[in-house]
């Protein structure tokens, strides 16, 4: 009997690429049981074409939010749905500006019976020239070649760029963080997935398309667009809680020297716009991040 799978797209004035997502999330290989569309609370008509395709499609339900909770609020409205009002094995996770190719969910449920203590599943994410999307990198485990031969690369965290949790995973270990409003949540969740013991694989075959404009990491220094450069600070300080809170001693005072020390004083030395701008979203993030204390919301079985 095939497992019955859930999809959680969440979207924010992209009408254009959700459109593209959701004819791709229609035409896999493995059908879809419902495709929950989170809308935070667009302003392009998002709201009205949601309606109008639940009409002609009952399968896709939208979650229009009143407010705009980020990613992060998003992603973590979107897993609640699926917990409180489906009866579905598995909910696969994604932005709306992913692509997943024709048979991207099949490559993922065809490695289900290979993992015992199965947290997560990743695709792999590639830009629009197929090279790497460099935004979208799993962190591997120590063993990442433990499945290498069977096409699974193990690792510790990943992102929410098509990636597909068991229901069992989000109850044990509840929501993405709404508090963290962006950047930085599907880190620390599958990090407080894999720090249960649970273990995350990369599904080499599983390929989508991430849609961004660029192919870049996050990176302050190289950032010259100013509202994107607001952002780093919430990339700050979710950087430092998660650090702080799922990583050991060590790796959260190496998370202090590079985001407290190393990241400043480059910027002073090789940012060329909006310098002081950037030193400041630095360092306010970084010392948020000491005394952030978010609530992790946990699931009702």
């Amino acid at each position: 009997m095939n497992k019955k799978v859930d999809c959680v797209v969440v979207t924010y004035n992209r009408l254009f690429l959700l459109k593209e997502c959701l004819q791709a999330l229609l035409n896999q290989t493995y059908s879809l049981n419902h495709i929950y569309v989170v809308n935070n609370n667009s302003t392009d008509h998002t709201s009205e074409y949601l309606d109008n395709i639940h009409e002609e499609n009952k399968k896709i339900i939208p979650v229009n939010l009143k407010r705009n909770l980020g990613g992060a609020g998003g992603f973590n409205a979107g897993l609640k749905n699926f917990i409180n009002n489906s009866d579905s094995d598995y909910i696969w996770v994604m932005d709306d500006d992913t692509i997943p190719s024709k048979s991207a969910l099949e490559k993922l449920m065809s490695k289900l019976s290979l993992v015992s203590n199965l947290g997560f599943l990743c695709s792999n994410v590639r830009w629009k020239d197929n090279t790497s999307a460099l935004m979208n990198i799993p962190q591997p485990e120590r063993d990442w070649n433990e499945l290498a031969n069977k096409g699974l690369i193990k690792v510790k965290s990943a992102s929410f760029v098509s990636i597909l949790f068991p229901r069992n995973v989000i109850e044990n270990v509840g929501y993405p963080i709404t508090d963290f409003f962006i950047w930085g949540d599907d880190v620390e969740y599958t990090l407080r997935i894999t720090s249960k013991k649970f273990e995350g694989y990369l599904v080499n075959s599983s390929l989508v398309e991430h849609k961004i404009k660029k192919n870049i990491g996050t990176d302050i220094i190289l950032e010259n667009d100013v509202n994107r450069i607001k952002r780093y600070y919430y990339a700050n300080r979710n950087y430092i809680y998660t650090n702080k809170n799922l990583e050991g001693k060590k790796q959260f005072v190496k998370s202090l020297i590079s985001k407290g020390i190393i990241e400043p004083v480059k910027i002073l030395k090789y940012a060329k716009k909006h310098k002081v701008f950037k030193l400041k979203v630095s360092v306010t993030g970084t010392i948020k991040g000491l005394v952030f204390h978010p609530t992790v919301e946990q699931a009702k079985k």
